[in-house]
């Protein structure tokens, strides 16, 4: 796909998930050099996000239930237990897909597919620090207070530059709340961009920064207004060291 068409077309169903790996690859390169098809992938995104709200709650009968578990025991006898692949294996098969061309954009959506897969393995063997051979960086964000259930992961990239932060278990805030990314080094502490979970807690932020991240040795995330604050002026809720 040439470079200098727009890719409008393809936005809503990349935001969603919905693009075979041909045409989210090429979507994914026209980005890195076009801030007009970035900047409407930020609106179609964050509908995405509201999406969640939209649908009314309802609860599956306990009839539903038996049938879907009795489907899955008959499924699992029936057919060979594919073997899991090891966290290498998936950290490698996304590395592949890392070229230069991509620019900042490629590898920040990059870092965050390796950190689904991060977090994957860390909830199969249970939390620990992560060091991968790429160069790239995971650090465990533990949950801090009345917010101890929550866990987060923060990968940085192999330079240092970027990084992709994902939470779980988080409370879900009002509109007036977000959540904060705080950058610590010698005492100071540099703010990483906001963000909100979803109403079960998940959240993801691609980490801004002015300095390189593995230049900070501490990372915090606090409850601030919408937008963030200059410094940290609510609860703390994770906390992380590099």
């Amino acid at each position: 796909m040439p470079t200098d068409d727009h890719v409008t077309d393809l936005l809503p169903a990349y935001a969603l998930g919905c693009l075979d790996e041909e045409e989210a690859g090429a979507v994914v390169v026209h980005l890195a050099s076009c801030d007009t098809c970035r900047a409407e992938l930020r609106t179609y995104q964050a509908t995405c996000g509201e999406l969640v709200h939209v649908a009314p709650t309802a609860t599956p009968s306990r009839e539903l239930k038996g049938r879907v578990m009795a489907a899955a025991r008959q499924a699992r006898s029936t057919q060979p237990a594919a073997a899991s692949p090891s966290l290498p294996e998936r950290i490698a098969g996304l590395l592949r897909l890392r070229a230069p061309a991509w620019g900042a954009v490629g590898l920040a959506l990059v870092t965050l597919l390796i950190v689904s897969n991060v977090w994957w393995w860390q909830r199969s063997t249970g939390p620990s620090a992560v060091t991968l051979d790429s160069g790239m960086r995971v650090i465990d964000m533990a949950g801090v207070g009345a917010a101890s259930e929550a866990s987060g992961t923060l990968v940085i990239s192999d330079d240092g530059e970027y990084g992709t932060l994902v939470v779980d278990g988080l409370p879900s805030l009002p509109a007036d709340r977000q959540y904060q990314l705080w950058l610590i080094r010698d005492g100071q502490r540099t703010n990483g961009g906001v963000f909100s979970v979803s109403l079960e807690g998940y959240g993801a932020l691609v980490v801004a920064s002015p300095d390189p991240l593995s230049s900070y040795p501490g990372f915090g995330v606090t409850i601030e207004p919408a937008g963030g604050s200059p410094s940290p002026t609510g609860d703390q809720v994770l906390a992380g060291t590099l």
